[in-house]
């Protein structure tokens, strides 16, 4: 695994600078839908060839989404009303129901639920800041929608000079929990085993508030997450935090759909093409602080 080196810089560079993202699911959970006025409407412009809607969806005429809604700037909850969803996947799924002419509806459910609740069919969709990984692909397709990568943030300054995954050996690191992320720490972490230095003290967390909390008390040295997130939290906590080293590894957000369901498939592909050229979906990165370049794997 390579890194390239970071320190401390603006939200749009972090998010700028890598390509791709999320990480596997596990148990089921409770899905709740939110009132009607949760969903914020969406208005986008007709196509100039109309987009055939998918007919294997959960409900007729209705686009479900599940969504963790606690990963701003993905997807988080207005801060004027905890009962509407809003960020760059909400919004952007409300686009995509738009253009195809139907009714969307957000399905609230926890990190480790989301692909479960899909293959029980509680949703359409998942669309939830979730990278397209192998083991998810074994039981779901998928449609590309946004770069990202994942690094490391410690406290400013980098008072134990973190620039490597070998540096976190014996460190005590904070990461959410049943993901990529913690594949990939448990792979440092047996690295470091393997090379006759301590593991790597690693503490998952099932929310992302919560691993974050750890470093904002000093229970632990660094966090591992995904550079969208972390920007999102530097820029809140200015002058506290700072990116040690980015992961030089390309992973893809995507949204994920029934296995085999290829009408539902290329409706996404489709709407989300034509968004991404007509700049909606770069009108909706930019209000939530993302890199619309960022949208180039949508093809």
């Amino acid at each position: 695994m390579t890194e390239i080196s970071r320190r401390v810089l603006p939200f749009m560079a972090i998010v700028a600078i890598i390509a791709a993202a999320c990480t596997p699911a596990g148990s089921a959970s409770t899905a709740q839908s939110p009132s009607p006025s949760a969903a914020a409407s969406v208005s986008v412009a007709p196509s100039v060839t109309p987009i055939a809607p998918p007919t294997s969806l959960v409900k007729a005429g209705e686009l479900s989404s599940c969504v963790d809604i606690e990963y701003s700037p993905m997807e988080y909850y207005a801060a004027n009303d905890p009962n509407t969803p809003i960020g760059f996947d909400v919004e952007s799924f409300q686009a995509v129901a738009a253009k195809l002419g139907l009714t969307a509806k957000v399905v609230s459910t926890t990190f480790d639920g989301l692909m479960p609740d899909l293959q029980a069919k509680r949703c359409d969709v998942v669309w939830s800041a979730l990278y397209i990984s192998d083991d998810r692909l074994k039981v779901a397709d998928a449609a590309p929608y946004y770069a990202t990568s994942q690094g490391i943030m410690v406290p400013a300054g980098n008072p134990l000079n973190i620039k490597s995954a070998a540096d976190l050996c014996g460190k005590k690191v904070a990461f959410q929990a049943s993901g990529l992320v913690e594949t990939r720490i448990s792979a440092a972490s047996k690295d470091c085993t393997n090379a006759g230095k301590a593991a790597i003290a690693t503490q998952g967390y099932p929310k992302v508030a919560d691993e974050y909390q750890q470093i904002v008390l000093g229970r632990v040295d660094a966090v591992w997450e995904i550079d969208t997130s972390m920007a999102d939290f530097m820029g809140k906590n200015p002058d506290k935090f700072e990116i040690a080293y980015i992961l030089d590894k390309d992973n893809t957000f995507g949204v994920y759909y029934g296995k085999g369901l290829t009408d539902l498939g290329t409706a996404l592909t489709a709407s989300l093409l034509a968004l991404k050229d007509d700049g909606t979906l770069a009108a909706i990165a930019t209000k939530n602080n993302l890199n619309p370049a960022n949208l180039d794997v949508i093809k």
